[in-house]
């Protein structure tokens, strides 16, 4: 067999989902019974089929086309009227979602790994979690790429000044290898400030926590 049998403690059931994905699917290499470990936990159902098929596509070196074809099936089910929910109603049966689906995957040549990962999720009644494991898959790419996400909300659009500013200030958290990814966006709601969230972090300068903080502080008893 060319399943993926290795214990993984940090993702119980992972192993039984590569196996899984690879059943019918291309040969793999005479290593296959190791679990390949992604260089990023990712918790969660969405996390042990993101590694499962992260572990089945490393070992064939197909990570990066896995990774396009995924995003496209996510733009589908962000775009195509009605199949997000086709995939949810359970009065379509899994036979005619596993139909639909992979006559559409192999028409278009999407690996048997993407087409075998989607049809275990339907099998366990999972559909609802493609798009989370959709996510959580570029997660662990982004992470093998080096790229750090970061998010920064402020309450007005920052001027180009202070961005450049700010991208200078958060690089010098990063190592060596790794490579910022900074996005955007406002809430006039804060009134002022920004929140920055990067990695697991979150930092909150804005000032209607700064507010919130000093009524807290003032409604306290002298």
């Amino acid at each position: 067999s060319s399943g993926i049998n290795a214990e993984w403690p940090l993702r119980p059931g992972a192993s039984r989902i590569a196996l899984a994905l690879t059943r019918n699917a291309r040969s793999l290499s005479s290593a296959s019974g190791e679990f390949i470990r992604g260089p990023v936990q990712v918790f969660g159902i969405q996390g042990r089929y993101a590694h499962a098929l992260y572990s089945a596509a490393t070992k064939q070196g197909s990570t990066e086309a896995v990774e396009a074809q995924l995003n496209s099936l996510q733009g589908a089910i962000d775009t195509v009227p009605g199949l997000r929910e086709f995939l949810s109603l359970p009065v379509c049966s899994k036979e005619e979602k596993k139909a639909t689906l992979g006559g559409a995957f192999e028409e278009a040549g999407v690996d048997p790994l993407v087409n075998n990962m989607i049809a275990t999720m339907i099998d366990n009644k999972r559909a609802t979690n493609i798009s989370q494991v959709i996510g959580a898959f570029n997660t662990i790419m982004a992470a093998e790429r080096g790229e750090v996400p970061c998010t920064v909300t402020s309450a007005q659009p920052l001027s180009d000044g202070h961005l450049d500013a700010l991208k200078d200030s958060l690089s010098k958290f990063l190592k060596a290898h790794e490579k910022l990814l900074l996005d955007t966006t406002t809430d006039e709601s804060l009134i002022g400030g920004m929140v920055v969230e990067i990695g697991d972090k979150r930092v909150d300068m804005s000032t209607a926590t700064k507010i919130k903080k000093l009524k807290a502080a003032l409604s306290l008893p002298l």
